[in-house]
């Protein structure tokens, strides 16, 4: 985004707190959940960008990103994306509940907030392209959530959707990655309410949102000992690793078990399954 720009400046102006009476709190992303707060969890988003982003990148690119696009990012995370789309020229504006690892790339003309999509809002028609990645299944009504972000797209904008299914891991040949990935897919329903397989129903909940042209892929995550997508998911279990030992869900010698899997070159297996989904808004 360039200085001359007030486009972004002007959306933050307007974004304003929803009179939607949403059961929706912050709170279901401490104590551990993916919290900022944790040591290791920027090198785990960084380990994620390194394994998505080149998927992310190409699905902006057929789709038809071009420079002065202003495009919303939502879940931010790590920041990766964003700076990307600064990058090819957008005007980018990236939100989170917790802007930590963002704030730095106001350096590059990328306008951050702190924003919660589920109550607070940005004016109709404010954006060409929004994107979410690993964002939606984690809210308690995803296909709400869907029907809000629609409405800020411009007339011809589009939306990307990009959220992960948990199918592939449940019956894995290899038993100690077996027995943690279901108990890590418990805690995650139990703790933060998420929808592990809601992805699977899209592109279906972009329909009656006022969206044209829609369209999906899906594919799989696979999985190698000592490989970016194996580091990430050790991290990722280790930081809910106490919680899932306290519920009774798993032991510390499963997970102790599995990260000997995840360590050892011989490890092959499937992660995640990712859906892919987008959608252009109606012209008027």
């Amino acid at each position: 985004m360039s200085a001359s720009s007030g486009t972004a400046a002007s959306a933050q102006a307007s974004a304003q707190t929803s009179k939607d009476p949403w059961e929706w709190t912050e709170k279901r992303y401490k104590d551990g959940v993916f919290s900022h707060a944790i040591g290791t969890e920027r090198e785990r988003l960084r380990l994620l960008e390194s394994v998505l982003d080149d998927h992310t990148r190409g699905h902006f690119q057929r789709l038809g990103l071009t420079s002065g696009h202003r495009v919303l990012e939502v879940g931010g995370g790590g920041g990766s994306v964003a700076r990307w789309l600064a990058g090819q020229g957008a005007e980018v504006t990236v939100t989170d509940l917790d802007t930590t690892y963002l704030d730095e790339l106001s350096e590059v003309g990328v306008q951050v907030l702190r924003h919660d999509v589920y109550t607070d809002d940005f004016p109709e028609g404010t954006f060409d392209f929004i994107h979410t990645r690993y964002v939606v299944i984690h809210l308690p009504d995803p296909e709400k959530a869907v029907a809000r972000l629609a409405r800020w797209l411009k007339p011809g904008g589009v939306l990307l959707l990009e959220e992960p299914s948990f199918f592939p891991i449940k019956d894995a040949p290899h038993p100690a990655y077996r027995k943690v990935m279901r108990a890590f897919r418990t805690h995650l329903e139990s703790a933060v309410g998420t929808d592990t397989e809601w992805a699977r129903n899209l592109p279906v909940p972009l329909a009656g949102k006022g969206l044209d042209d829609i369209g999906y892929d899906a594919r799989f995550q696979r999985i190698t000992g000592g490989d970016n997508e194996a580091a990430w998911w050790q991290l990722t279990l280790e930081q809910t690793r106490a919680a899932v030992v306290a519920e009774g869900l798993a032991t510390d010698e499963d997970f102790e078990a599995a990260y000997r899997e995840l360590a050892d070159p011989g490890f092959h297996d499937l992660s995640l399954a990712v859906f892919t989904a987008w959608g252009r808004k109606q012209e008027n």
